[in-house]
Protein backbone atom coordinates (compact mmCIF):
# COMPACT_ATOMS: atom_id res chain seq x y z
CA UNK A 1 0.00 0.00 0.00
CA UNK A 2 2.68 2.45 0.56
CA UNK A 3 3.70 2.44 -3.33
CA UNK A 4 0.11 3.42 -4.30
CA UNK A 5 -0.03 6.45 -1.69
CA UNK A 6 3.30 8.78 -1.44
CA UNK A 7 4.02 9.61 2.54
CA UNK A 8 3.60 13.60 2.24
CA UNK A 9 -0.38 12.34 0.99
CA UNK A 10 -0.31 10.09 3.81
CA UNK A 11 1.03 12.39 6.22
CA UNK A 12 -1.04 15.45 5.76
CA UNK A 13 -4.55 13.52 4.48
CA UNK A 14 -4.98 15.43 0.97
CA UNK A 15 -3.56 15.29 -2.56
CA UNK A 16 -2.28 17.58 -4.76
CA UNK A 17 -2.79 17.40 -8.64
CA UNK A 18 1.47 16.75 -9.06
CA UNK A 19 0.43 13.44 -6.87
CA UNK A 20 -2.79 12.42 -8.79
CA UNK A 21 -0.71 12.99 -11.75
CA UNK A 22 2.53 11.38 -10.66
CA UNK A 23 1.54 8.50 -8.65
CA UNK A 24 -1.97 7.57 -8.65
CA UNK A 25 -3.44 7.72 -12.22
CA UNK A 26 -0.52 6.34 -13.73
CA UNK A 27 -0.74 3.30 -11.43
CA UNK A 28 -4.60 2.91 -11.58
CA UNK A 29 -3.39 3.17 -15.76
CA UNK A 30 -1.34 0.88 -15.04
CA UNK A 31 -4.11 -1.78 -14.39
CA UNK A 32 -6.64 -0.62 -16.25
CA UNK A 33 -4.13 -1.09 -19.60
CA UNK A 34 -3.44 -5.03 -17.96
CA UNK A 35 -7.32 -6.04 -17.77
CA UNK A 36 -7.76 -4.35 -21.55
CA UNK A 37 -5.28 -7.08 -22.65
CA UNK A 38 -7.79 -9.64 -21.97
CA UNK A 39 -8.24 -12.72 -20.22
CA UNK A 40 -4.50 -14.05 -18.78
CA UNK A 41 -3.52 -17.73 -20.55
CA UNK A 42 -5.24 -20.61 -18.89
CA UNK A 43 -1.81 -21.50 -17.09
CA UNK A 44 -1.98 -18.62 -15.56
CA UNK A 45 -4.37 -19.02 -12.87
CA UNK A 46 -3.87 -15.90 -10.57
CA UNK A 47 -5.38 -12.62 -11.09
CA UNK A 48 -4.02 -10.16 -13.49
CA UNK A 49 -4.02 -7.33 -11.10
CA UNK A 50 -4.59 -6.30 -6.93
CA UNK A 51 -7.70 -5.44 -6.92
CA UNK A 52 -7.44 -3.79 -3.13
CA UNK A 53 -4.99 -1.45 -3.85
CA UNK A 54 -6.51 -0.32 -7.28
CA UNK A 55 -9.29 0.14 -5.60
CA UNK A 56 -8.36 2.17 -2.48
CA UNK A 57 -5.96 4.47 -4.96
CA UNK A 58 -9.14 5.20 -6.96
CA UNK A 59 -11.10 5.87 -3.92
CA UNK A 60 -8.48 8.18 -2.65
CA UNK A 61 -8.86 10.34 -5.95
CA UNK A 62 -12.66 10.90 -5.55
CA UNK A 63 -12.39 11.55 -1.68
CA UNK A 64 -9.58 14.17 -2.44
CA UNK A 65 -12.24 16.27 -5.12
CA UNK A 66 -9.97 14.59 -8.30
CA UNK A 67 -13.24 13.05 -9.61
CA UNK A 68 -13.92 14.83 -12.26
CA UNK A 69 -10.01 14.31 -13.78
CA UNK A 70 -10.47 10.78 -12.70
CA UNK A 71 -13.22 10.17 -14.95
CA UNK A 72 -11.75 11.84 -18.26
CA UNK A 73 -8.39 10.42 -17.87
CA UNK A 74 -10.14 7.11 -17.53
CA UNK A 75 -12.49 7.59 -20.52
CA UNK A 76 -10.05 9.03 -22.73
CA UNK A 77 -7.59 6.24 -22.17
CA UNK A 78 -9.89 3.32 -22.57
CA UNK A 79 -11.01 5.22 -26.10
CA UNK A 80 -7.94 5.93 -27.22
CA UNK A 81 -7.27 2.16 -26.71
CA UNK A 82 -10.72 0.60 -28.02
CA UNK A 83 -9.68 3.02 -31.61
CA UNK A 84 -6.60 1.32 -31.47
CA UNK A 85 -8.18 -2.15 -31.67
CA UNK A 86 -11.22 -0.80 -33.75
CA UNK A 87 -8.21 0.25 -36.64
CA UNK A 88 -6.01 -3.36 -35.58
CA UNK A 89 -9.65 -5.08 -36.64
CA UNK A 90 -10.27 -3.18 -39.55
CA UNK A 91 -7.00 -3.77 -41.18
CA UNK A 92 -6.01 -6.92 -39.41
CA UNK A 93 -7.19 -9.34 -42.88
CA UNK A 94 -8.69 -12.51 -42.45
CA UNK A 95 -12.11 -13.53 -43.94
CA UNK A 96 -13.70 -15.10 -40.78
CA UNK A 97 -15.25 -11.46 -39.23
CA UNK A 98 -17.90 -13.33 -37.14
CA UNK A 99 -14.95 -15.44 -34.92
CA UNK A 100 -12.74 -11.87 -34.87
CA UNK A 101 -15.48 -9.76 -33.29
CA UNK A 102 -16.66 -12.93 -31.20
CA UNK A 103 -13.43 -12.21 -29.59
CA UNK A 104 -12.93 -8.57 -29.20
CA UNK A 105 -16.58 -8.73 -27.87
CA UNK A 106 -15.58 -11.19 -25.36
CA UNK A 107 -12.42 -9.76 -24.37
CA UNK A 108 -13.94 -6.60 -23.87
CA UNK A 109 -16.53 -7.86 -21.91
CA UNK A 110 -13.79 -9.41 -19.77
CA UNK A 111 -12.06 -6.39 -19.70
CA UNK A 112 -14.71 -3.74 -18.18
CA UNK A 113 -15.92 -6.52 -15.97
CA UNK A 114 -12.48 -6.04 -14.56
CA UNK A 115 -12.33 -1.86 -14.58
CA UNK A 116 -15.49 -0.96 -13.72
CA UNK A 117 -15.34 -2.35 -9.54
CA UNK A 118 -11.54 -0.69 -9.68
CA UNK A 119 -14.13 2.75 -9.90
CA UNK A 120 -17.12 1.74 -7.98
CA UNK A 121 -16.63 4.82 -5.79
CA UNK A 122 -16.24 7.34 -9.04
CA UNK A 123 -19.18 5.81 -10.24
CA UNK A 124 -21.18 6.27 -7.39
CA UNK A 125 -20.38 9.77 -6.62
CA UNK A 126 -19.30 11.44 -9.75
CA UNK A 127 -21.14 9.21 -12.74
CA UNK A 128 -24.54 8.50 -11.47
CA UNK A 129 -24.78 11.56 -9.13
CA UNK A 130 -23.46 14.37 -11.46
CA UNK A 131 -23.69 12.63 -15.16
CA UNK A 132 -26.71 10.66 -14.63
CA UNK A 133 -25.41 7.63 -16.20
CA UNK A 134 -23.44 4.85 -14.45
CA UNK A 135 -20.14 3.89 -15.91
CA UNK A 136 -20.61 0.50 -17.43
CA UNK A 137 -23.14 2.67 -19.90
CA UNK A 138 -20.54 4.78 -20.42
CA UNK A 139 -17.54 2.20 -21.08
CA UNK A 140 -19.29 0.33 -23.16
CA UNK A 141 -20.93 3.08 -25.42
CA UNK A 142 -16.85 4.43 -25.96
CA UNK A 143 -16.65 0.40 -26.99
CA UNK A 144 -19.64 0.05 -29.30
CA UNK A 145 -18.73 3.69 -31.30
CA UNK A 146 -15.76 2.80 -31.70
CA UNK A 147 -15.44 -0.72 -32.55
CA UNK A 148 -18.72 -2.35 -33.40
CA UNK A 149 -20.73 1.02 -35.08
CA UNK A 150 -18.16 1.12 -38.00
CA UNK A 151 -18.94 -2.43 -39.08
CA UNK A 152 -22.04 -3.29 -37.45
CA UNK A 153 -24.07 -3.43 -41.31
CA UNK A 154 -21.23 -5.94 -42.26
CA UNK A 155 -21.37 -8.09 -39.26
CA UNK A 156 -24.93 -8.34 -39.48
CA UNK A 157 -24.89 -9.25 -42.86
CA UNK A 158 -22.41 -11.85 -42.43
CA UNK A 159 -24.21 -12.85 -39.32
CA UNK A 160 -27.35 -13.55 -42.18
CA UNK A 161 -25.00 -15.24 -44.55
CA UNK A 162 -23.64 -18.18 -42.55
CA UNK A 163 -27.18 -18.42 -40.70
CA UNK A 164 -29.29 -18.69 -43.98
CA UNK A 165 -30.88 -21.19 -45.56
CA UNK A 166 -27.40 -21.12 -48.17
CA UNK A 167 -25.00 -20.82 -45.43
CA UNK A 168 -21.48 -22.34 -46.33
CA UNK A 169 -20.79 -25.53 -43.70
CA UNK A 170 -18.22 -24.89 -40.92
CA UNK A 171 -18.21 -20.88 -41.76
CA UNK A 172 -18.98 -20.14 -37.92
CA UNK A 173 -19.87 -22.39 -35.11
CA UNK A 174 -23.35 -22.01 -33.87
CA UNK A 175 -22.52 -21.26 -30.77
CA UNK A 176 -19.91 -18.33 -31.67
CA UNK A 177 -22.97 -16.46 -33.74
CA UNK A 178 -25.33 -17.16 -30.85
CA UNK A 179 -22.56 -15.92 -28.20
CA UNK A 180 -21.42 -12.76 -30.34
CA UNK A 181 -25.11 -12.00 -30.97
CA UNK A 182 -26.08 -11.87 -27.47
CA UNK A 183 -22.82 -10.11 -25.84
CA UNK A 184 -23.90 -7.05 -28.76
CA UNK A 185 -27.49 -7.02 -27.44
CA UNK A 186 -26.12 -7.36 -23.96
CA UNK A 187 -23.54 -4.51 -24.77
CA UNK A 188 -25.95 -2.07 -26.78
CA UNK A 189 -29.80 -3.11 -26.86
CA UNK A 190 -30.52 -0.32 -30.08
CA UNK A 191 -28.63 -3.01 -31.73
CA UNK A 192 -31.83 -4.91 -31.57
CA UNK A 193 -34.08 -2.41 -32.83
CA UNK A 194 -32.02 -1.76 -35.68
CA UNK A 195 -31.72 -5.67 -36.70
CA UNK A 196 -34.89 -7.40 -35.03
CA UNK A 197 -34.88 -10.59 -37.23
CA UNK A 198 -31.66 -11.44 -36.66
CA UNK A 199 -31.78 -10.64 -32.81
CA UNK A 200 -35.00 -12.53 -32.23
CA UNK A 201 -33.53 -15.69 -33.12
CA UNK A 202 -31.41 -15.41 -30.23
CA UNK A 203 -32.94 -13.01 -27.52
CA UNK A 204 -36.69 -13.88 -26.53
CA UNK A 205 -38.90 -10.67 -26.73
CA UNK A 206 -37.45 -8.43 -29.12
CA UNK A 207 -40.30 -8.64 -31.85
CA UNK A 208 -43.56 -7.72 -30.89
CA UNK A 209 -45.99 -10.91 -29.65
CA UNK A 210 -47.50 -12.71 -32.65
CA UNK A 211 -51.26 -12.40 -33.28
CA UNK A 212 -53.11 -14.75 -34.11
CA UNK A 213 -54.53 -13.89 -37.81
CA UNK A 214 -50.40 -13.81 -37.86
CA UNK A 215 -49.97 -17.78 -36.96
CA UNK A 216 -50.69 -19.60 -39.99
CA UNK A 217 -48.03 -16.68 -42.31
CA UNK A 218 -45.04 -17.73 -39.49
CA UNK A 219 -46.43 -21.61 -40.00
CA UNK A 220 -45.96 -21.55 -43.25
CA UNK A 221 -43.06 -19.71 -43.31
CA UNK A 222 -41.40 -22.59 -40.92
CA UNK A 223 -42.67 -25.29 -43.45
CA UNK A 224 -41.17 -23.76 -46.38
CA UNK A 225 -37.89 -23.26 -44.12
CA UNK A 226 -37.47 -26.73 -43.24
CA UNK A 227 -38.00 -27.85 -47.16
CA UNK A 228 -35.36 -25.62 -48.27
CA UNK A 229 -33.19 -26.74 -45.42
CA UNK A 230 -33.91 -30.52 -46.52
CA UNK A 231 -33.33 -29.77 -50.42
CA UNK A 232 -30.78 -28.59 -49.52
CA UNK A 233 -29.20 -31.38 -47.27
CA UNK A 234 -30.11 -33.71 -50.75
CA UNK A 235 -28.19 -31.39 -52.73
CA UNK A 236 -25.35 -31.35 -51.13
CA UNK A 237 -25.10 -34.52 -48.25
CA UNK A 238 -22.65 -34.76 -46.45
CA UNK A 239 -19.64 -36.57 -47.03
CA UNK A 240 -19.51 -39.64 -44.40
CA UNK A 241 -16.51 -41.73 -44.03
CA UNK A 242 -17.95 -44.68 -46.45
CA UNK A 243 -18.49 -42.28 -49.15
CA UNK A 244 -15.39 -40.58 -48.51
CA UNK A 245 -13.28 -43.64 -48.70
CA UNK A 246 -15.24 -44.77 -52.06
CA UNK A 247 -14.28 -41.37 -53.88
CA UNK A 248 -10.11 -41.96 -52.31
CA UNK A 249 -10.72 -45.73 -54.08
CA UNK A 250 -12.30 -44.27 -57.13
CA UNK A 251 -9.91 -41.43 -57.51
CA UNK A 252 -7.04 -44.30 -57.41
CA UNK A 253 -8.49 -46.34 -60.05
Amino acid sequence: MDEIFPQRALALGMMTHEDYSNTFWPKLCTAVDKLLEGPPPQENSGPPIEFEPMYAAAYKCVCQQHSETLYKDLTSHIHSHFHWLATQLQNGGGDNLIDKYYHAVHRAMYSLDGIIPIFTYLNKVYVVSKLSSNLRTELQMIFCTAVIDPVIDKLIATVKEVTGTDMRPFSAAPHVVASLIKNLYKLNPTYAHQYPQVFASYIPCVLPAMREQELSNYISETRQLQASLRQNWISNPPITQGTKRSLDEESNT
